[in-house]
């Protein structure tokens, strides 16, 4: 779970990140939105999961 949530962030980072370059952004607002988002979404899928154990 440590690294479904670890990679989760990850992926907000790195995604985030290629847009803001692509948009040619001064501030980092999607690495932010979207780490936040994905982290969310993770915390979610896990809370999911341990309901079904």
């Amino acid at each position: 779970m440590a690294f479904q949530l670890l990679g989760a962030c990850l992926a907000g980072v790195f995604i985030g990140r290629w847009l803001d370059e692509r948009m040619h952004m001064e501030r980092p607002l999607w690495a932010v939105a979207l780490t936040v988002l994905f982290m969310i979404a993770s915390l979610y899928v896990i809370y999911r999961q341990l309901l079904q154990e």
